[in-house]
């Protein structure tokens, strides 16, 4: 014990926290009022549900805007459109001046980019997933997945006309790793409150994803590791060694598209280790929506990582001013 609680008046000790006391233990006349405000809450709940049924309807007002310039920024990093001097002008922030600074005192290797016959803006999402693979992809994009990204051409979103979900659309050029012009990842949200516990409502939550099956080509499938084993032959004279292949699972940004199964049954029971799987299933699709896609060009160059560093540091901060006060 600290001589601060040493030392605490019993004055001080009428304002420590108190945990929760039983609601019994309340006189009939006050529980009825608290009742009362639980009636308020609940008009308020019902309140914040429209206040979210009008922001989904603003969401897809704007989609319509961001989609136009998303198209055109296709346009631009694949080398379908050349962007003019005015489009190019942009005076740039001291950090972003240090990284271009940077990339212009790169080696670069790739025959693609030599001889000053570079088209639009190679590898663009490739290096827009490396740089955001450790802080919004919770590292799941591999060495091996990295040939596949090269042919990654966009990523779109889907919003239904009702808040009820989205589904991002990852738009691949025709590769020798699969057959899918296009891979899905759709997420189910609830954005109402839930009749048996309404006051529990914290706003839309994602409670389910849906992935796609990928048409894998033969030996192209980076989510599996094929395994040749030997098997023991029994007996005399039957030959020589015979081997059998097993595949196993092996991590790849690509298992996103097969998440974990959610119970059909709300109540269903799930395991510590599989809510955690869909816990950062949501988290990685989540930022993919609301930070990858829309800041696309931030976490090519770099930029929008100080920006994750900076919240980071605040998330920390905010953690231990909580330690402090439980203190």
């Amino acid at each position: 014990m600290s001589d601060s609680e040493d030392g605490m008046s019993s004055e001080d000790e009428k304002f420590r926290f108190k945990p929760t006391f039983d609601l019994c233990e309340l006189p009939a006349e006050v529980l009825k009022r608290v009742k009362a405000l639980k009636n308020l809450q609940f008009g308020n709940i019902k309140h914040e549900v429209e206040y979210y049924h009008e922001i989904h309807k603003l969401d897809l007002k704007y989609k319509k805007l961001y989609d136009e310039n998303n198209v055109k920024r296709k346009t631009i990093y694949l080398g379908e459109y050349e962007p003019t001097e005015a489009e190019c002008e942009w005076k740039e922030s001291d950090a972003a001046d240090a990284v271009i600074d940077k990339l212009e005192g790169l080696e670069v290797d790739d025959k693609n980019l030599k001889g000053g016959n570079v088209k639009g803006i190679p590898n663009f999402w490739l290096t827009v997933f490396q740089n955001a693979n450790e802080t919004l992809l919770s590292g799941s994009l591999e060495q091996i997945d990295e040939p596949i990204l090269k042919h990654l051409e966009d990523i779109t979103l889907t919003l239904p006309e009702k808040n009820t979900g989205f589904t991002l659309n990852f738009h691949f050029a025709a590769n020798e790793f699969f057959t899918n012009t296009v891979l899905t990842k759709e997420y189910e949200l609830k954005s109402d409150f839930d009749p048996e516990d309404p006051l529990e409502f914290d706003g839309p939550e994602m409670f389910r994803s849906k992935g796609c099956k990928i048409d894998w080509k033969a030996g192209k499938n980076t989510s599996v590791k094929i395994i040749k084993q030997k098997v023991k032959q029994k007996g005399k004279g039957k030959g020589g060694p015979k081997f059998v292949t097993k595949e196993e699972k092996r991590d790849s940004f690509f298992n996103f598209f097969k998440p974990p199964k959610v119970p059909e049954d709300p109540k269903g029971e799930v395991d510590d280790e599989k809510q955690a799987q869909i816990a950062q299933d949501f988290d990685v699709g989540f930022s993919i929506k609301e930070k990858i896609v829309p800041r696309a060009v931030l976490y090519f160059t770099g930029e929008a990582l100080e920006d994750d560093d900076d919240d980071d540091f605040e998330d920390e901060s905010d953690d231990e001013d909580e330690d402090d006060d439980d203190e």
